[in-house]
């Protein structure tokens, strides 16, 4: 019985260690709110689908990289739909992680919540 309480400990304790299974949507939303068209640092020439043809994200803003997540998932390419996702973090290797981690919930959040608001 005491071997039982040491593991259930354990595992709380692992768990609340690792800190929240998601936090995906707020990662999402600041890529919506990045309305910049130069991108940080390097992002320029982020891959956002390797092709053939290869797709680079360019001088585009965060929030265009969900618009065109959306029109990619429309489309019925959800590959290129997520890339365009980590596009919009390109910068954050975290941010990026995390996002590959929920990456079903990170794109039908995308679809659900700004979806209406892309044409």
């Amino acid at each position: 019985m005491r071997h039982h309480h040491f593991l259930a400990v354990l595992v709380v304790g692992l768990f609340l260690a690792a800190g929240p299974a998601h936090g995906f949507e707020e990662t999402v939303d600041w890529i919506w709110n990045d309305t910049n068209p130069v991108p940080r640092g390097t992002c320029r020439n982020f891959i956002v689908q390797a092709g053939p043809p290869k797709v680079l994200r360019g001088k585009t803003s965060g929030r265009d990289c969900l618009k065109h997540a959306v029109r990619a998932y429309r489309e019925g390419d959800h590959e290129e739909a997520f890339g365009w996702i980590l596009a919009g973090q390109c910068h954050d290797r975290e941010a990026r992680e995390r996002l590959v981690r929920n990456a079903a919930n990170a794109l039908d959040y995308v679809i659900k919540k700004y979806g209406a608001e892309t044409p």
